[in-house]
């Protein structure tokens, strides 16, 4: 199997945070966030939506800043 390396941006506390979690698990950070990928995958190809996957305090914000649907918009309207 091939593999490529995928970066995301993580500020130095939630890298800590990952730090931390990670070793309590006996883990690397690396396994934990692979780990945290394919779960949230899964749940994604299993129907799961970001209503499901996130507390309701926290949808409204999140569709703010990370919808795509909203993104487009936003360009549209510029």
């Amino acid at each position: 199997m091939s593999s490529s390396t995928a970066g995301i941006k993580l500020d130095a506390a939630t890298r800590q945070r990952i730090k931390l979690a990670a070793g309590s698990l006996d883990r690397t950070p690396h396994w934990f966030m692979k780990k945290a990928v394919l779960y949230w995958l899964d749940s994604v190809e299993n129907g799961s939506g970001a209503a499901q996957m996130l507390v309701d305090s926290d949808l409204k914000a999140d569709d703010l800043h990370n919808s795509v649907r909203n993104r487009e918009q936003r360009v549209n309207l510029e």
